[in-house]
């Protein structure tokens, strides 16, 4: 991220800034709210209380006007920086909608819009969200973000009302740059997911106007754009959500150990009621969870299956429950069984290794300001050897966000790639830190003829004196027999 003076705050709109001084200023001063120390150990968590003792909670869009402002101002200013210069920027609807909730809260089930959000400030943010029903239910939900008229929520939808609104707008003359989300060349969707059609009605109706991608991917150098960007930088009210999404996922740890026992007898016997106390956690669907035995927590995808559950097993997962729409993913392989049972000694072993990659890897943060995910990742690789151990080749640093605005997500193996390998870690960042490592025959052998793999995985929250745990539970193997 190239860099450049920043004096005052009162300047921002006025000269030029340096890109990460601008997003760690206006993620929030608030960074010194009170958190858990990263390596204070603590006491296991209390069971949940059955569901029928409290309501659910369903919570409202959260987030403040001026979070509202924070985020547009930063996505403005990106937006001005040469090697982008865009007038506006669109989000498709159907589409990845991550886009258009970070700009204006809409997404989720009561479905996406269509954004338009003009670079000049005076210009209206427009919210298509084809049809009167849609429109209702966002105003009614949205009341403080409109109130002072900066967005509007319309109800048409689709690129002709887009075209026409642009028009309006007077972002139709010749010349005029539009940046259009998922366009092509994206981190999770090379392709794009805007739908050729729709592309050709804007270019048919808008002849004069170029429509451009919004992230840079895989070029040297690299640039995540207007709005990956500024997302890899956490508000304090933005930290908020996130440390109740991994509450949530916490919630979901407490329950998959809690029921991981007769009668159940298959992994659906865990997932259905762990995806329940998640849900009743936040009020939100979960983004993730996966739940497997005896393998990596990724293999079932997100799905309850019929595999089957016995006594010996690890049982790992992958847990983002959400919260405004922004997961926040926690791991904690769990042993079915008692320390008696066949099995344990090597789970326990693994777990007490990738427990302290873990604590490593935090503590290497804190000790090397300035730190790229690379390097990072470089010296977690070393770790993992030094400790007789083989990492399962996934995703090491998984960041929170909203769907797919969670970046830096990248593993050892993308060292080199340009995946997201160059980015400083710097205060605001949330992240998980997750090792997923089996160890070596040599140094302990599983009771099958090759040993499986655990996981564990914690949320940071980087700070301006270090990085501090969000999770409350304590890192240690847990069984489900005590």
């Amino acid at each position: 991220m190239k860099g450049r003076s920043l004096n005052a705050m009162t300047k921002w709109l006025h000269q030029p800034i340096s890109r990460r001084l601008l997003l760690q200023g206006l993620s929030a001063t608030g960074l010194g709210i009170s958190l858990l120390p990263l390596l204070q150990r603590q006491k296991a968590w209390a069971l949940p209380r059955d569901p029928e003792e409290r309501g659910v909670e369903v919570p409202p869009p959260i987030f403040s006007v001026a979070e509202r402002d924070r985020r547009w101002v930063a996505v403005r200013a990106i937006m001005a920086e040469p090697q982008w210069n865009l007038d506006a920027i669109i989000t498709t609807n159907p589409g990845d909608e991550a886009y258009a909730r970070y700009l204006t809260q809409i997404g989720g089930r009561g479905g996406g819009a269509d954004v338009i959000f003009p670079r000049d400030p005076t210009k209206k943010v427009f919210a298509l969200v084809d049809g009167g029903r849609p429109r209702r239910f966002w105003e009614t939900r949205l009341g403080d973000w409109i109130a002072d008229g900066k967005l509007v929520i319309s109800s048409d939808g689709g690129p002709k009302d887009v075209a026409e609104r642009l028009k309006a707008l007077g972002l139709h003359i010749l010349g005029t740059r539009i940046g259009v989300a998922k366009l092509v060349g994206t981190r999770f969707d090379p392709l794009g997911l805007v739908s050729s059609t729709y592309l050709d009605i804007l270019k048919s109706e808008l002849p004069g106007v170029s429509f451009l991608p919004i992230e840079r991917w895989k070029v040297d150098p690299p640039d995540p754009g207007p709005i990956d960007e500024p997302a890899m930088v956490k508000s304090r009210e933005e930290q908020e959500a996130v440390r109740r999404s991994v509450a949530g996922g916490e919630k979901a740890i407490e329950t998959i150990l809690r029921v991981a026992r007769p009668p159940a007898k298959q992994q659906a016997d865990l997932w259905f009621p762990t995806f329940t106390a998640t849900f009743l956690e936040t009020g939100e669907d979960p983004d993730r969870l996966s739940i497997a035995l005896d393998a990596r927590a990724n293999t079932t995808l997100g799905a309850p299956t019929a595999d089957s559950l016995r006594r010996g097993q690890i049982i790992s997962e992958e847990i983002e429950a959400t919260v405004q729409g922004y997961g926040a993913q926690v791991n904690h392989s769990i042993f079915v069984g008692n320390r008696g049972t066949p099995g344990f000694d090597y789970y326990k072993t693994a777990m007490e290794v990738a427990i302290e990659l873990f604590f490593d890897a935090v503590k290497f943060i804190n000790d090397n300001p300035g730190l790229t995910t690379g390097q990072l990742l470089n010296h977690y690789a070393a770790k993992v050897t030094e400790l007789g151990a083989e990492d399962s080749g996934g995703v090491l640093i998984h960041t929170a966000g909203i769907g797919n605005l969670a970046r830096p997500r990248l593993g050892p193996d993308d060292v080199g790639s340009g995946e997201d390998d160059n980015i400083e870690i710097v205060p605001g960042m949330t992240f998980d830190i997750k090792p997923s490592i089996r160890m070596k025959r040599e140094v302990i052998e599983d009771v099958g003829p090759v040993n499986r793999f655990v996981q564990i995985g914690e949320h940071i929250l980087v700070t301006a004196s270090g990085a501090v745990r969000l999770g409350k539970r304590e890192l240690a193997p847990i069984a489900t027999e005590g």
